[in-house]
Formats: C-alpha cells, structure tokens, sequence
C-alpha cells in the first residue's frame, strides 16, 4: 500500500459526517418554516369598501353667547374727484381766481372768471340747457329759481324768469363780483351755473390767474367726497354686517371711528386681490384721515345676543336664508351590514333651523335642537 492510500481512506470516512450536518440543518429550516407559517398569519387585504368610506365628523350643539366682533385688514381711499371745465369762445383764459387749493366750496360761491364770464355754483340738481332771458318760461327756468332760492335769494318756482327772478340773479351775481347791467333785461349763459352738492367740495387744485385752460389743465379739480376706508369681507362676513354699522379704525397709535357706508356686490378675485365684497367705511366729520394708501385695521363692535343660546360650528349650518338646516345625529346606531365586516353609523336627521348672529365661527340658531345633540360638520 502507498502511503497515499490511508489518507484517502480518511476522506471518504469524513464525508458521511459533512452529510449528516447538512441534512441536520435543512430539517431545522424545514420545521422553522412550518412553525412560522403555524402561528404567523399574512395580513389581511383591506377592504375597498372600508377604505373609501368617508369619515364623519361631529359637534356638540352649544349653549353660549356668539361674538360678532370682527377686524379687517383695509387701506385709506381716496375720495370722488371731479374736474369744473369752462369753454369760451377763443382762448379760455383765467382772469380772476377766488379760491385755492384745499379750501371748501359751496353753492353760492364763486368758482372764478374766465375770458370775461363769471361762473358760479349753484346746488344741484340743475336742469339748464340754454342761455336764459328775462321773459322765458319753462322746466329749465324753474329748476334755476328752485337753486336760487336755496342759496338765499327769492326767485320764485312758477317757472317764468320774471322781475322777481331777474333780481334774485342780479344779486347773486352782485356778490360774486359781477354785477349785471341794470339797463337791459338779465341775459345769463347756462354754463355760467356749475352744479355742486349741498355738502360742498374740497378744491384740490385750481389754475392760477393768466392760465390758459385746457382738457388737461381745467378751472379747478375738487373733491366731492371725503377719503373713506376700504376692505374686502368674504360672504359670510359681509352677511354680518350691516350699512350705517358703527366700527373701529385703526391708524397706527389712532383711533378714529366710522360707520359702514356701503357694502359692494361681491366680486372675483382678481390679481392680487381676495374675492369678496368691498366694504366701504365713511370716517367721522373733523377725523384726521391718514394719508390715502395707508394700511389700517377696521374693527366692529361686538354684537352679542342678549342671553347664551343654542349654537353650532359655522360649517355644519347648510343651506342658506330660509333653507338652512343642520343634520342631527340620531345616537341610536343602525347596522348598515352584517357579519365580520359589518360597522355601525348613527342615523342621520335633517332638522331646518333659523340662523341669528354668527361670529366667532359659530352661528345661534333656534330650531328643534337641545345642548349637548351632535351635528354634522364635515
């Protein structure tokens, strides 16, 4: 025997031992996979059904007070402008100037002279069409003696420019700084008489003397209303409030107060700009307005109900004006299935109801609702 032969013998004695382990080991895998697959369960698929139904959610039905107080975030406007243009045969040049930029004007006052035509304000409305002389008659006569007498003078209104009406515009014309000649009859030009509200209006600029007037450059630029506050409230919160609705501005360290004095159609957003309605806020009489453009914060008064009521969350009010109603939750719950996949959801009852003040995200209702019943939100 060769000495590689014992050698070789011991190898094939070694390799029934490998055998054996290995075998050993594929058994412990075989039953360890038994065991997991004994006691450890696949999850389950979820149920599509389950997965798309949607979630419920409910609120109390309260007994409090609801707080109407509200801020708004607005910016000082400027107020209405209007130019006064005079025309003239030829060059319209100013030749007399009485007023300048920031006084107050009101009918009666004179609004200056151009190219040798004195021209006056007069309250409107003012229906004139045509030069006027003593002798005519007519609607537009009559519309000038009513203005007349407004501003003081006894003019009559049977619509007949008679001596009574001529010497009403003599006068008028006597304080302005223009008499009219007393030896013929009074002759005046319809342009002479510039229409202006009772409440007058502030001059922002006027052409000095010796200009000559043009589209671009007329006889004076006023302000017929004063600047006012603007903000843009959605629906719900311009439902709340109300025209002549006192309110807060705030102007950095000023306060100053103001009423509601229109409440515009609501409008899309547009740039910028929220969708919703403009809330226009007229500022108390001697207010020192902020500058236009200025950011200000606009508050309401708290308008509470006398005594704590019924009341829910905004969202779950549906419906609107006479068709609002809640949809209460019935807390007796019908199986809507059976068996291991079965759930329960409360019934569900409409129940119209009347809403009163909201604020606060609340709206106090009256209905036939009690405190602590559950309603819909979402």
């Amino acid at each position: 025997m060769s000495p590689a032969g014992p050698h070789r013998a011991g190898r094939r004695l070694a390799r029934p031992g490998r055998l054996a382990i290995v075998g050993l080991l594929v058994l412990a895998l075989l039953a360890a996979s038994f065991v997991a697959g004994r006691f450890f369960q696949p999850p389950r698929t979820a149920d599509p059904a389950a997965v798309s139904q949607p979630i419920d959610v409910w609120a109390a039905v309260e007994q409090r007070v609801v707080d109407t107080s509200a801020s708004f975030a607005g910016t000082v406007a400027a107020g209405k402008t209007r130019s006064v243009a005079v025309t003239a045969e030829g060059p319209a040049v100013v030749l007399r100037q009485t007023v300048k930029p920031g006084q107050t004007v009101r009918p009666g006052d004179v609004a200056g002279e151009v190219s040798g035509v004195t021209y006056v304000f007069l309250p409107e409305p003012l229906a004139l069409y045509r030069d006027l002389t003593e002798g005519d008659t007519g609607e537009d006569v009559s519309s000038l003696q009513r203005a007349l007498e407004k501003v003081g003078h006894t003019a009559g209104k049977d619509g007949v420019l008679d001596a009574r009406t001529a010497r009403a515009l003599r006068e008028l014309f006597q304080e302005a700084g223009a008499p009219l000649p007393q030896d013929t009859p009074v002759s005046v030009g319809w342009r002479q008489f510039i229409p202006l509200g009772s409440g007058g209006a502030q001059v922002v600029s006027a052409a000095g003397y010796g200009a000559t007037l043009t589209d671009d450059q007329p006889l004076l630029r006023l302000q017929t209303s004063p600047p006012s506050v603007q903000f843009t409230a959605d629906v719900t919160q311009a439902a709340a409030l109300r025209k002549g609705q006192p309110v807060r501005v705030a102007a950095g360290s000023a306060a100053l107060e103001g009423t509601v004095a229109a409440i515009g159609d609501f409008q899309a957003a547009q740039g910028e700009g929220r969708a919703g309605h403009t809330i226009t806020v007229a500022l108390g009489e001697g207010a020192e307005v902020p500058p236009v453009g200025q950011s200000v914060s606009v508050s309401t008064a708290p308008e509470t109900t006398a005594e704590p009521g019924l009341a829910v969350p905004l969202t779950a009010v549906r419906g609107m004006g006479s068709d609002a109603y809640v949809i209460l939750r019935d807390d007796a719950a019908t199986a809507t299935g059976s068996g291991a996949g079965a759930s329960a959801r409360p019934d569900e009852r409409r129940v119209p109801v009347t809403v009163g003040v909201t604020g606060g995200g609340y709206a106090a209702v009256t209905g036939e609702l009690e405190a602590g019943d559950r309603v819909k939100v979402s």
